[in-house]
């Protein structure tokens, strides 16, 4: 009887330590999401660095470079924000528009999706597809963008709260994820001859980013023939080899900090204060334009160490395989383009924002430092023109972005309600994020999804396939323009 005992005592108490597992495992993973991509990417290189025979020195030194780099990019995307949110809401008021849903940003939106109890789970299981398609040769890109996996779960737990269909849920999850890393192989030709990397083999893995790469190619051949606008030429370099110091970057920054400043700060007659808050906010606009070229940099280098150990292992195991190193997009957001297009998005969102038919959702989270990571594609397509660029984003991405944004904050609701995720801010307004607005591939799955599983209304599966054929079509269109955009640069002396 006393053995029996010990043993029932002995079971409860393995019982306990796996319960205890489980839970440290979990609080482990939410600590690492916790910090952010400054934490979870170079230790992921790392550890990836290690198992493809990198040399630990170099391996641990381009970790720390990406870990500096992914904590700059934080802080001058953190000061850029808390610039331009009082500007924000300022002109929010000025214009007093009736909003009746709020653009809480990505950090929340992401804060929500990893709180889905199987998020880790699912990003782990897409790490471990994504290195067994790199070697079977269904794609080329090996994604270590650990932290940017949370849109294609943002996109199933939308799925999941809403039809409760598993099969519905892995299925839209496992279609975006395989579409983006295709993207990636498919605009990787042109990436290092674009922004002349020091590193070859890395390539973009930011689905908010690349998936707009086809309609930014087939919008620059559109506007080349379109009278007055095809020969309208913003390069940044020319800009600067034309007016010397005034064409570089932190003037230019200065300039559009101080007006955005004016705009939103000043009344007639303006005040000593108005006009301090007009300066500042030039100053700040300009050391963000001086400083992000030089964090992106250090993201750049710290990733070479991986990139040259899995080359040369593919190499020797599987001689002639091609292998990329997938990153997000804040590596590329260092050219002058992205930087000044980046911050003239913001008062253009929010003047598209009050004259947008029917638009419910009030810019705020996102828009002070997310397109200057999305606009990327539509600009370097576009051979750097900012001018080609700002209309490409006026005209469409943001507001695709606008409707597809007011269009997910139910699912947004649905599942902050079901994690127990507290939304602070909202005041009891629907809330979303831009980031999820501009993903349109994602979206339409979703929406197909929900004419499958949940409101069989046939509005839904014409909106979900008519995005996903016109997608196709202009990729199908455009199928061979990196390899040829690459000869033009080339030609062009653009290295």
């Amino acid at each position: 009887m006393r053995r029996e005992k010990t043993i029932i005592l002995r079971t409860d108490k393995n019982k306990i330590k796996k319960e205890d597992y489980d839970t440290m495992l979990m609080d482990l993973f939410k600590w690492l999401v916790s910090y952010g991509a400054a934490f979870i990417v170079p230790l992921f290189a790392l550890i990836l660095g290690g198992l493809f025979g990198a040399p630990f020195k170099r391996s641990f030194a381009g970790a720390l470079k990406m870990g500096v780099g992914f904590t700059a990019l934080g802080v001058l995307i953190g000061t850029i924000f808390s610039a331009l949110e009082p500007a924000a809401r300022e002109l929010a008021n000025k214009f007093g528009v009736n909003f009746t849903i709020l653009d809480l940003g990505w950090p929340t939106q992401s804060g929500i999706v990893f709180a889905i109890p199987w998020c880790m789970a699912g990003i782990a299981l897409m790490i471990l597809c994504n290195a067994l398609l790199v070697t079977i040769g269904l794609t080329k890109t090996l994604n270590v963008d650990f932290n940017n996996h949370w849109i294609f779960i943002f996109y199933m737990g939308a799925t999941y709260y809403l039809s409760k269909n598993w099969l519905l849920t892995i299925a839209v999850g496992i279609a975006f994820w395989f579409i983006s890393l295709k993207m990636a192989d498919w605009v990787y030709p042109y990436i290092q001859p674009y922004y002349n990397m020091p590193t070859d083999g890395l390539t973009v893995t930011h689905a908010y980013s690349i998936l707009w790469a086809p309609i930014g190619f087939l919008l620059d051949q559109l506007w080349d023939r379109v009278p007055v606008v095809k020969d309208i030429n913003w390069n940044a370099q020319d800009i600067q080899r034309k007016f010397g110091f005034f064409g570089e970057s932190i003037f230019i920054g200065w300039v559009i900090g101080f007006i955005v400043g004016c705009v939103a700060f000043m009344t007639m007659p303006p005040s000593l204060e108005q006009l301090g808050k007009a300066l500042s906010l030039g100053f700040t606009v300009a050391l963000f334009m001086y400083l992000i070229p030089r964090a992106a940099e250090l993201v750049v280098a710290g990733m070479a160490p991986l990139s040259e150990a899995i080359r040369k292992f593919l190499r020797k195991r599987m001689p002639g395989r091609e292998c990329y190193v997938g990153l997000d997009a804040a590596i590329l957001v260092g050219a002058p383009e992205h930087v000044v297009i980046g911050l003239l998005t913001t008062p253009i969102a929010f003047l598209i924002a009050f004259v947008l038919p029917g638009n419910q959702v009030l810019p705020m989270g996102d828009v002070a430092g997310l397109f200057i990571f999305i606009c990327t594609f539509l600009t370097n397509t576009n051979r750097g023109n900012i001018f080609r660029g700002l209309l490409n984003a006026t005209l469409l991405l943001i507001p695709v972005s606008f409707l597809i944004g007011a269009q997910m904050a139910p699912a947004n609701v649905a599942m902050a309600t079901a994690t127990h995720f507290a939304v602070t801010g909202a005041k009891g307004m629907l809330f979303t994020s831009l980031c999820v607005g501009t993903t349109p591939v994602g979206f339409a799955l979703f929406k197909i999804a929900m004419f499958i599983g949940v409101t069989h209304k046939l509005l839904d599966l014409f909106i979900g396939l008519a995005i996903l054929t016109a997608f196709f079509i202009v990729w199908y269109l455009m199928r061979n323009r990196p390899s040829e955009y690459v000869t033009e640069l080339l030609h062009e002396g653009k290295e």
